[in-house]
């Protein structure tokens, strides 16, 4: 169930950070704050990275079982 969750994160995350590129704006709206788009960008990599890291890390972990 843990890696749904990230792959479905790792897809938002490219879909929100494809649609930043697309559609450029100084800035957009996170939780109902405005943030400048290089923060919220920041802020979505960081997630789809953390992601794939966490997804990595669980099969070099039952890969050495």
């Amino acid at each position: 169930m843990k890696n749904v969750f990230s792959v479905l994160l790792i897809g938002v995350a490219f879909f929100k950070l494809t649609v930043s590129i697309l559609n450029p704006n100084e800035i957009v709206t996170l939780f109902g704050a405005e943030v400048n788009i290089w923060i919220y960008r920041a802020i979505w990599l960081s997630a789809g990275l953390l992601s794939v890291y966490s997804i990595n890390k669980e099969r070099n972990k039952t890969s050495e079982n």
